[in-house]
Protein backbone atom coordinates (compact mmCIF):
# COMPACT_ATOMS: atom_id res chain seq x y z
CA UNK A 1 0.00 0.00 0.00
CA UNK A 2 0.86 3.78 -0.98
CA UNK A 3 1.50 5.70 2.24
CA UNK A 4 -0.60 8.75 2.09
CA UNK A 5 2.34 11.11 2.83
CA UNK A 6 2.86 10.22 -0.78
CA UNK A 7 0.14 12.37 -1.79
CA UNK A 8 2.08 15.51 -2.60
CA UNK A 9 -0.51 17.62 -4.08
CA UNK A 10 -4.19 18.01 -3.02
CA UNK A 11 -6.12 20.14 -5.85
CA UNK A 12 -10.28 20.34 -4.24
CA UNK A 13 -12.94 22.30 -6.37
CA UNK A 14 -16.41 22.35 -4.67
CA UNK A 15 -19.45 24.30 -5.27
CA UNK A 16 -19.51 25.26 -1.62
CA UNK A 17 -16.35 27.33 -0.69
CA UNK A 18 -17.54 30.75 -2.14
CA UNK A 19 -16.50 32.98 -4.20
CA UNK A 20 -17.95 35.08 -6.89
CA UNK A 21 -18.64 33.29 -10.60
CA UNK A 22 -16.34 35.82 -12.30
CA UNK A 23 -13.17 35.00 -13.62
CA UNK A 24 -11.69 37.89 -12.44
CA UNK A 25 -12.56 37.77 -9.03
CA UNK A 26 -11.31 34.34 -8.82
CA UNK A 27 -7.59 32.72 -8.10
CA UNK A 28 -6.68 31.81 -11.43
CA UNK A 29 -6.56 28.01 -11.09
CA UNK A 30 -5.16 27.45 -14.75
CA UNK A 31 -2.02 29.72 -13.74
CA UNK A 32 -1.08 28.79 -9.55
CA UNK A 33 -1.25 24.79 -11.01
CA UNK A 34 1.07 24.78 -13.53
CA UNK A 35 3.61 27.16 -11.42
CA UNK A 36 3.09 24.10 -8.71
CA UNK A 37 3.97 21.50 -11.11
CA UNK A 38 6.87 23.68 -12.97
CA UNK A 39 8.42 25.39 -10.52
CA UNK A 40 7.96 23.65 -7.21
CA UNK A 41 7.17 19.57 -8.21
CA UNK A 42 8.20 18.32 -5.27
CA UNK A 43 6.58 20.57 -2.73
CA UNK A 44 3.57 19.72 -0.92
CA UNK A 45 0.50 21.82 -2.41
CA UNK A 46 -3.29 21.86 -1.00
CA UNK A 47 -5.53 24.37 -2.68
CA UNK A 48 -8.96 25.01 -2.94
CA UNK A 49 -11.01 26.76 -5.42
CA UNK A 50 -14.97 27.66 -5.83
CA UNK A 51 -17.07 26.19 -9.02
CA UNK A 52 -20.40 27.67 -7.99
CA UNK A 53 -21.89 28.37 -11.15
CA UNK A 54 -19.11 27.49 -13.64
CA UNK A 55 -19.34 23.72 -12.72
CA UNK A 56 -18.34 22.79 -16.49
CA UNK A 57 -14.70 24.04 -15.79
CA UNK A 58 -14.09 20.95 -14.48
CA UNK A 59 -13.13 18.86 -17.85
CA UNK A 60 -10.25 21.85 -18.24
CA UNK A 61 -9.17 21.73 -15.17
CA UNK A 62 -8.70 17.67 -14.82
CA UNK A 63 -6.88 17.88 -18.47
CA UNK A 64 -4.53 20.40 -17.13
CA UNK A 65 -3.51 18.58 -14.14
CA UNK A 66 -3.35 15.14 -16.01
CA UNK A 67 -1.07 17.10 -18.38
CA UNK A 68 1.31 18.89 -16.38
CA UNK A 69 1.90 15.72 -13.95
CA UNK A 70 2.93 13.83 -17.92
CA UNK A 71 4.86 16.87 -18.06
CA UNK A 72 6.66 16.63 -14.99
CA UNK A 73 7.79 13.54 -15.63
CA UNK A 74 9.07 14.07 -18.99
CA UNK A 75 11.15 16.98 -18.02
CA UNK A 76 14.41 17.82 -19.24
CA UNK A 77 16.11 20.36 -16.92
CA UNK A 78 14.88 18.62 -13.89
CA UNK A 79 17.43 16.30 -12.52
CA UNK A 80 17.37 12.46 -12.17
CA UNK A 81 17.03 12.47 -8.76
CA UNK A 82 14.11 15.01 -8.52
CA UNK A 83 12.44 13.07 -11.15
CA UNK A 84 12.72 9.72 -9.27
CA UNK A 85 11.26 11.58 -6.31
CA UNK A 86 8.35 13.14 -8.35
CA UNK A 87 7.83 9.20 -9.83
CA UNK A 88 6.86 8.38 -6.07
CA UNK A 89 4.38 11.29 -5.69
CA UNK A 90 0.81 11.45 -6.53
CA UNK A 91 -2.08 14.04 -6.96
CA UNK A 92 -5.38 14.35 -5.74
CA UNK A 93 -8.15 16.14 -7.20
CA UNK A 94 -11.51 16.48 -5.30
CA UNK A 95 -14.91 17.58 -7.14
CA UNK A 96 -17.83 18.75 -5.66
CA UNK A 97 -20.71 19.87 -7.10
CA UNK A 98 -23.70 17.68 -6.14
CA UNK A 99 -27.48 19.38 -5.84
CA UNK A 100 -29.67 17.33 -4.14
CA UNK A 101 -32.35 15.84 -6.26
CA UNK A 102 -35.26 13.56 -6.51
CA UNK A 103 -33.27 11.10 -7.38
CA UNK A 104 -30.30 11.87 -5.53
CA UNK A 105 -31.63 13.08 -2.11
CA UNK A 106 -28.20 13.04 -0.36
CA UNK A 107 -26.56 14.44 -3.39
CA UNK A 108 -25.02 12.09 -6.50
CA UNK A 109 -22.90 9.22 -4.90
CA UNK A 110 -18.58 10.43 -5.27
CA UNK A 111 -16.87 8.18 -7.66
CA UNK A 112 -12.92 7.50 -7.86
CA UNK A 113 -11.19 7.37 -10.69
CA UNK A 114 -7.33 6.85 -10.98
CA UNK A 115 -5.24 7.97 -14.04
CA UNK A 116 -1.93 6.97 -13.84
CA UNK A 117 -0.60 8.46 -10.48
CA UNK A 118 -3.52 10.68 -10.47
CA UNK A 119 -6.59 10.13 -8.01
CA UNK A 120 -9.94 12.24 -8.89
CA UNK A 121 -12.46 11.89 -6.79
CA UNK A 122 -15.39 13.68 -8.42
CA UNK A 123 -19.84 13.59 -8.24
CA UNK A 124 -19.68 14.36 -11.81
CA UNK A 125 -18.56 12.26 -14.28
CA UNK A 126 -18.46 14.67 -16.84
CA UNK A 127 -15.50 16.34 -15.36
CA UNK A 128 -13.88 13.38 -17.00
CA UNK A 129 -14.91 13.07 -20.64
CA UNK A 130 -12.26 14.91 -22.59
CA UNK A 131 -9.54 12.50 -20.45
CA UNK A 132 -11.64 9.30 -20.24
CA UNK A 133 -9.27 7.24 -22.61
CA UNK A 134 -6.61 7.92 -19.86
CA UNK A 135 -8.90 6.75 -16.99
CA UNK A 136 -7.58 3.41 -16.02
CA UNK A 137 -9.98 2.40 -12.82
CA UNK A 138 -13.71 3.73 -11.74
CA UNK A 139 -15.36 2.89 -8.28
CA UNK A 140 -17.61 4.11 -6.22
CA UNK A 141 -18.87 5.09 -2.69
CA UNK A 142 -22.35 4.15 -1.63
CA UNK A 143 -24.47 6.86 -0.41
CA UNK A 144 -25.97 4.53 2.27
CA UNK A 145 -24.13 2.43 4.77
CA UNK A 146 -20.53 3.45 3.70
CA UNK A 147 -18.80 3.63 7.03
CA UNK A 148 -17.94 7.33 6.40
CA UNK A 149 -21.44 9.52 6.94
CA UNK A 150 -25.37 8.76 7.77
CA UNK A 151 -27.70 8.92 5.35
CA UNK A 152 -28.86 12.05 6.21
CA UNK A 153 -25.46 13.91 6.35
CA UNK A 154 -25.70 17.03 4.51
CA UNK A 155 -22.09 18.11 4.99
CA UNK A 156 -20.75 15.16 2.57
CA UNK A 157 -17.88 16.88 1.19
CA UNK A 158 -16.38 18.00 4.19
CA UNK A 159 -15.63 13.66 4.58
CA UNK A 160 -15.20 12.55 1.24
CA UNK A 161 -11.70 13.98 0.14
CA UNK A 162 -10.24 11.16 1.99
CA UNK A 163 -10.65 9.39 -0.58
CA UNK A 164 -8.04 10.81 -2.38
CA UNK A 165 -5.39 8.78 0.01
CA UNK A 166 -4.75 5.36 -1.42
CA UNK A 167 -4.68 3.93 2.05
CA UNK A 168 -8.55 5.57 2.42
CA UNK A 169 -9.58 2.04 4.12
CA UNK A 170 -13.29 2.44 2.62
CA UNK A 171 -15.07 -0.11 0.90
CA UNK A 172 -15.63 0.98 -2.87
CA UNK A 173 -17.67 -0.79 -5.76
CA UNK A 174 -15.70 -1.50 -9.26
CA UNK A 175 -17.63 0.71 -12.26
CA UNK A 176 -17.40 0.35 -15.47
CA UNK A 177 -15.50 2.75 -17.20
CA UNK A 178 -18.62 3.47 -20.33
CA UNK A 179 -20.25 5.20 -17.25
CA UNK A 180 -18.00 8.25 -17.98
CA UNK A 181 -20.22 10.28 -20.86
CA UNK A 182 -18.38 10.41 -23.99
CA UNK A 183 -17.42 13.75 -25.47
CA UNK A 184 -18.85 14.84 -29.00
CA UNK A 185 -16.50 14.51 -31.49
CA UNK A 186 -17.39 18.12 -33.20
CA UNK A 187 -18.18 20.09 -30.71
CA UNK A 188 -15.99 23.18 -29.91
CA UNK A 189 -16.71 24.81 -26.60
CA UNK A 190 -15.18 27.71 -24.04
CA UNK A 191 -13.22 25.36 -21.66
CA UNK A 192 -11.90 28.54 -19.58
CA UNK A 193 -11.25 32.02 -18.97
CA UNK A 194 -8.60 33.29 -17.16
CA UNK A 195 -8.52 36.71 -14.25
CA UNK A 196 -7.74 38.67 -17.52
CA UNK A 197 -10.69 37.90 -19.49
CA UNK A 198 -8.42 35.90 -22.16
CA UNK A 199 -10.56 32.75 -23.62
CA UNK A 200 -9.24 29.17 -23.64
CA UNK A 201 -11.65 26.93 -25.97
CA UNK A 202 -11.56 22.77 -26.23
CA UNK A 203 -12.44 20.38 -29.03
CA UNK A 204 -10.92 16.84 -29.87
CA UNK A 205 -9.86 17.93 -33.07
CA UNK A 206 -8.39 21.52 -32.80
CA UNK A 207 -6.59 21.41 -35.99
CA UNK A 208 -10.01 20.59 -38.04
CA UNK A 209 -11.54 23.89 -36.24
CA UNK A 210 -8.39 25.69 -36.90
CA UNK A 211 -8.58 24.67 -40.58
CA UNK A 212 -12.17 26.02 -40.84
CA UNK A 213 -10.77 29.13 -39.03
CA UNK A 214 -8.05 29.39 -41.82
CA UNK A 215 -10.75 29.29 -44.39
CA UNK A 216 -12.99 32.06 -43.55
CA UNK A 217 -10.23 34.14 -42.63
CA UNK A 218 -8.97 33.75 -46.21
CA UNK A 219 -12.56 34.22 -47.56
CA UNK A 220 -13.31 37.24 -45.21
CA UNK A 221 -10.35 38.99 -45.82
CA UNK A 222 -8.56 38.16 -42.39
CA UNK A 223 -11.39 38.84 -40.25
CA UNK A 224 -13.84 35.91 -39.17
CA UNK A 225 -17.45 36.09 -37.15
CA UNK A 226 -17.25 34.18 -34.08
CA UNK A 227 -20.08 33.07 -31.97
CA UNK A 228 -19.63 31.93 -28.52
CA UNK A 229 -22.82 31.34 -26.94
CA UNK A 230 -24.98 33.64 -28.43
CA UNK A 231 -23.38 36.65 -28.67
CA UNK A 232 -21.00 36.94 -31.67
CA UNK A 233 -17.52 38.88 -32.60
CA UNK A 234 -15.67 40.29 -35.51
CA UNK A 235 -12.01 38.34 -34.81
CA UNK A 236 -8.61 38.86 -36.63
CA UNK A 237 -6.71 35.60 -36.79
CA UNK A 238 -2.96 35.60 -35.61
CA UNK A 239 -0.90 33.05 -36.22
CA UNK A 240 0.78 33.86 -31.64
CA UNK A 241 0.17 35.95 -29.67
CA UNK A 242 3.10 37.64 -30.56
CA UNK A 243 2.00 38.81 -33.58
CA UNK A 244 -1.53 39.75 -32.87
CA UNK A 245 -3.04 43.42 -33.98
CA UNK A 246 -2.87 45.21 -30.67
CA UNK A 247 -6.48 46.41 -29.09
CA UNK A 248 -7.76 43.55 -31.53
CA UNK A 249 -10.03 40.47 -30.85
CA UNK A 250 -7.61 37.80 -31.76
CA UNK A 251 -7.80 34.03 -32.17
CA UNK A 252 -4.71 32.14 -32.52
CA UNK A 253 -3.40 28.22 -32.10
CA UNK A 254 -1.86 27.80 -28.84
CA UNK A 255 1.81 25.58 -29.87
CA UNK A 256 1.13 23.57 -26.70
CA UNK A 257 -1.58 21.29 -26.88
CA UNK A 258 -3.27 23.05 -30.16
CA UNK A 259 -6.13 24.21 -28.71
CA UNK A 260 -7.48 27.55 -29.99
CA UNK A 261 -7.35 30.85 -28.04
CA UNK A 262 -9.93 34.13 -27.96
CA UNK A 263 -7.96 37.14 -26.73
CA UNK A 264 -8.14 41.17 -26.74
CA UNK A 265 -4.76 41.61 -26.76
CA UNK A 266 -3.51 44.74 -24.65
CA UNK A 267 -2.32 48.15 -26.23
CA UNK A 268 0.79 50.21 -24.81
CA UNK A 269 -0.14 52.95 -21.96
CA UNK A 270 -3.87 50.88 -21.54
CA UNK A 271 -5.08 50.74 -17.57
CA UNK A 272 -5.73 48.12 -15.92
CA UNK A 273 -10.13 48.92 -16.33
CA UNK A 274 -9.65 49.40 -20.15
CA UNK A 275 -7.55 46.01 -20.17
CA UNK A 276 -10.27 43.73 -18.50
CA UNK A 277 -13.28 45.63 -19.47
CA UNK A 278 -12.50 45.20 -22.93
CA UNK A 279 -11.76 41.91 -22.80
CA UNK A 280 -12.67 38.82 -24.68
CA UNK A 281 -14.47 37.58 -21.79
CA UNK A 282 -16.64 40.85 -21.76
CA UNK A 283 -16.88 41.42 -25.23
CA UNK A 284 -18.45 38.14 -25.42
CA UNK A 285 -20.51 38.93 -23.06
CA UNK A 286 -19.18 36.46 -19.97
CA UNK A 287 -20.40 33.41 -21.44
CA UNK A 288 -20.79 30.71 -19.09
CA UNK A 289 -18.18 27.55 -19.34
CA UNK A 290 -19.15 25.24 -21.83
CA UNK A 291 -21.09 27.54 -24.49
CA UNK A 292 -20.66 26.11 -27.72
CA UNK A 293 -18.32 27.80 -30.29
CA UNK A 294 -18.91 28.55 -33.73
CA UNK A 295 -17.45 30.43 -37.12
CA UNK A 296 -19.02 32.20 -39.74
Amino acid sequence: MIPSEDLRRMYLFSDTYGRSKSPFDQDDADALISTDFRSFPLMPVRRVFDIYGRENVMNHMVMLILEMHEETEKCKHMPKEAKDEFAKTQTGIFINAAPRTETHQNGAPFYLATAGAVRIVTTDLRALSWVKEKIKTLSVLPNIDNGLYGPEEQFRSSYTPVMMFPDHGLSLEDQPLDLIPDFDDLRWELAYADRFGNMISYSKNPELHWEEVLKAEKENGGYIKVIVGNVSQRVKIAHSLRDAEPGALVMYQNPNGGHLEIVRKWEDGEDRYTRLHQSAYLRFAKPDIGSKIRIR
